[in-house]
């Protein structure tokens, strides 16, 4: 991955928390009040988490640390070696378990779990990109 393709990937990550601000989400009901808000927030959070895993797996490729087996590991690896502060895997292995509940479990997925995602850990994926910025590129 280019550095080029890190911007990309971090302008995406931006770009999809803004859009994520604007879906109707004062309450439940106004969140759920429209299928296309649950739809849209699930695209968005789907695609800013893997981008967010991509950047991950860069990073511990450019750190030349052992290569993550999963996206969880991509996290544990970059703690242990001392890129994200203490306790990161914890902080947001949630957000990575949501990604992986959109992506394998689509069908099974609770309304009101993107509400809580959306509206209570967007601030972690936008935190959680900061930190992988910070982590030098080759």
């Amino acid at each position: 991955m280019s550095a080029d393709s890190s911007l990309n990937k971090a302008h995406l990550v931006r770009t999809n928390a803004d859009k994520l601000a604007r879906i109707p989400q004062a309450t439940y009901a106004e969140f759920e009040a429209d299928f296309r808000n649950i739809e849209a927030a699930l695209h968005l959070l789907q695609t800013s988490i893997q981008a967010l895993i991509d950047l991950g797996s860069k990073r511990c490729a450019s750190l030349g640390l052992d290569t993550p087996r999963t996206s969880f590991e991509i996290l544990e690896r970059l703690e242990a070696d001392g890129h994200l502060p203490t306790d990161s895997v914890k902080r947001f292995a949630p957000i990575v378990g949501f990604r992986n509940r959109v992506v394998h479990l689509y069908d099974r997925i609770d309304p009101q779990i993107v509400y809580r995602v959306v509206t209570e850990r967007r601030r972690d994926i936008l935190d959680l990109l900061e930190l992988l910025l910070a982590i030098p590129e080759d």
